[in-house]
Parts: structure tokens; sequence; C-alpha cells
């Protein structure tokens, strides 16, 4: 696994559409909802308007979109408006528990549907201060139950980013805790695994981090934790324990602060014999999988060709 953390980390390899998105993240201010809880706090409005929740109009037009309520929360799946196959993916977006849905998961959504004619779920599940572990944990595990009940586990994909690979990894627990087979694959892109992040790499990793902030991080997941054992592994997956779990595709960039804890995750999945399909990425920032540049759609080629393979014989 390559290490390293600077802005010079690999510049010769990180593509210049890469590096002028990079740019203009830092332009724009997105860190500085993570800069402290009190901003993050004084910032919460902006990022959980009920607007963003709905699909954009231009996946309306291009896709076949359908709402089903769990619990009283919205899913949306999409597929393509005709000759739909039988892989079923239910992706569960990042956000640190406290951002609604943004346009790259819609993106993202709309990229597989195009490339394996798959449907894709998105739970618009709720969000931490309201909300916590309490609720948003028993909402998606029950989309996941109710929405794939049909498909059999060889043509389930189980996806999460960020905090949604967290989500994606309790209900993960769940389905061995009961016994249940787990799902074909599980992708993982940029998970957060460690709600404490307390790892010193990744307060290193902070002032290279465009995106995420070690501060705002913690104090959302305090609120999502809310008075539980922040160790718990439904909480904090770093410390599952991972026999019966997988198999996985994680996607992580070394400019990440939650890169620490991608890689003990890796190295402890493949100490247990656990397939593990790890992805880093020299010079590449949270969520890069999902965006619009030369490394995105490598890796989102790359995506496509695991989940092309026939399902596997378990």
């Amino acid at each position: 696994m390559s290490a390293g953390t600077g802005d010079d980390d690999g510049g010769a390899m990180v593509s210049m559409p890469a590096r002028l998105r990079i740019a203009a993240l830092r332009a724009s201010g997105q860190k500085r909802f993570y800069d402290s809880a009190d901003a993050l706090h004084r910032r919460l409005p902006r990022h959980q308007r009920a607007s963003k929740r709905k699909p954009p109009r231009w996946l309306q037009r291009t896709s076949a979109v359908r709402r089903h309520d769990v619990d009283g929360f919205p899913c949306y799946t999409i597929g393509p408006r005709a000759g739909a196959g039988d892989l079923q993916v239910l992706h569960l977006h990042g956000g640190g528990f406290v951002e609604e849905i943004e346009p790259h998961h819609w993106r993202f959504a709309a990229e597989l549907v195009r490339r394996l004619r798959c449907t894709v779920t998105l739970p618009i599940y709720p969000l931490v201060p309201r909300y916590s572990h309490t609720t948003i944990l028993p909402m998606v595990q029950a989309a996941y139950e109710r929405l794939l009940r049909e498909t059999p586990p060889q043509r389930r994909i189980l996806s999460g980013d960020s905090a949604g690979g967290a989500l994606a990894l309790a209900i993960a627990q769940k389905l061995r805790e009961r016994g249940e087979p787990q799902p074909e694959r599980i992708v993982l892109i940029s998970p957060w695994l460690d709600v404490l992040l307390d790892d010193p790499m990744s307060v290193l990793l902070d002032d290279y981090d465009p995106m995420l902030g070690i501060t705002g991080l913690r104090e959302a997941g305090r609120m999502y934790a809310e008075g539980a054992d922040p160790h718990d592994p439904r909480i904090s997956p770093r410390y599952a324990d991972l026999a019966g779990l997988g198999p996985f595709s994680l996607f992580i960039g070394a400019r990440d602060v939650l890169l620490p804890d991608a890689r003990r995750f890796a190295r402890r999945a493949t100490e247990a014999g656990i397939d593990i399909d790890y992805r880093e990425r020299r010079g590449m920032f949270h969520n890069w999988v999902m965006e619009k540049i030369p490394e995105g759609r490598e890796e989102l080629n790359h995506l496509e060709r695991i989940l092309r393979r026939p399902p596997a014989d378990r």
C-alpha cells in the first residue's frame, strides 16, 4: 500500500481535471462545514434542505424512477426504462450522517444503471441531529430486507460511500448475526469506519484533505452515536469482527482523512482470509470515484468489471 500525504504526493500521476477539482473544492469552502462543531451546527440547514431529497429532473427523464417508503422515509429505485437485468444494488449515500444525498450520488446510481442495466435503490435515510443510529440503522436494514427480498443473494450488491459505508457494514453484520447470506459483494467508497477518528495519521491528513475535517466529523459521529459506545462495531465498523462478512471492494484516496482506517480494515480482511479488492489511489480525495475526472472513470471501469463477474459459488 502506498504511503504519503502531501500535496506533491504523486503529483505527476494526478490528472489536470482532478487538480482543478481539488482546487475548486478548496475554493468552494466545502471543508469549512467540518471545521468545527460550531461550524457544522451553523451550516446544517443548508446541507439538510428538503429539496435535496428528490431525484433530479434529468434523472427522471433518462431512467425509470420509482419511490417506496420504508419506515416513513423515501427510497428511490432507479433502473433502465426497458431491459433491466436481475442485478440489484442498494447504495447508501454518505455525508457524515448529517448531509442529505448530493448530485454525485444520483449520477453514480445513473452510471451503474447505464453500464450494467441493473437497478439501484437509494434510501433517503433520516439524519442527525434529529435522529441517531437508533433510528437510522433499523431504517436502512429494513430497506435492504424489503426492497431486495425477491432477489437472490448472488444478485445483490450492497454499496455505500463515506458514512454510507458504515451503514452498509452494519447491515452486513446484522445479516451474519441472523445466519443470512451476505450479498454477492459489498462496495465501500471512501468509507467512514471509526466515528472517533483517533488515528494520528488522520490528524496529519486533515491539512491535505480538501473536503473533510476531523473536528466536524467527530461532532457528527458523536451525535450519531448519541451516548452509545463509539467502539460499538455497528457504529464504528473498524472494531467489527470481519469473519463471515464480504467479499469487499474498497476504494480510498491518499488525501482522505479516512485513509488510515481503510488501510487497517483491508489488512484485517486479508489476514482473515476474506476476499477484498482494495483500491488506494495516490493524490485522490474523498469520494473521487464519483467525480467527473479520469481517475473516477478508471475506478468505475474497474468496478464495472468486478460487478460483471459471474456470481460466486458460495
